[in-house]
């Protein structure tokens, strides 16, 4: 599951490669945000994340919390890039819980605080 939700962060976030998207998740992905509960084919899940990566650039993530709990790995994270609108620096907080079945992420709970710094 830790190789798994480690390509989360390089593979997508880090390196821009939204096509890893089709190993590391089901076929359906349920997403939980503060706007709502959504069930997503894994290709729109990937496009949905690519129309994110175009609002922040350079960006850089540290793992600043890791727990794993049974089938589930639960994520700190920090982000900090630029804003693409403004070309300002931004600092984004994330707290995600990924819920894996077999070695495939089936449903995650994201919450980020934009301009929040919880790094210990």
């Amino acid at each position: 599951m830790l190789a798994t939700s480690d390509r989360w962060w390089v593979d997508i976030w880090r390196d821009g490669n939204v096509e890893a998207m089709a190993e590391l998740f089901t076929d359906t992905v349920v997403r939980h945000t503060s706007t709502g509960t959504e069930q997503l084919s894994c290709a729109d899940y990937r496009r949905r994340i690519a129309e994110s990566q175009r609002a922040f650039c350079c960006a850089t993530t540290r793992i600043d919390d890791r727990t794993v709990s049974g089938d589930r790995v639960w994520t700190r994270a920090t982000s900090k890039g630029i804003a693409r609108e403004t070309g300002e620096p931004t600092l984004v907080t994330w707290m995600i819980i990924q819920r894996f079945e077999g070695a495939r992420i089936a449903e995650q709970w994201v919450a980020t605080l934009a301009g929040t710094d919880w790094r210990a």
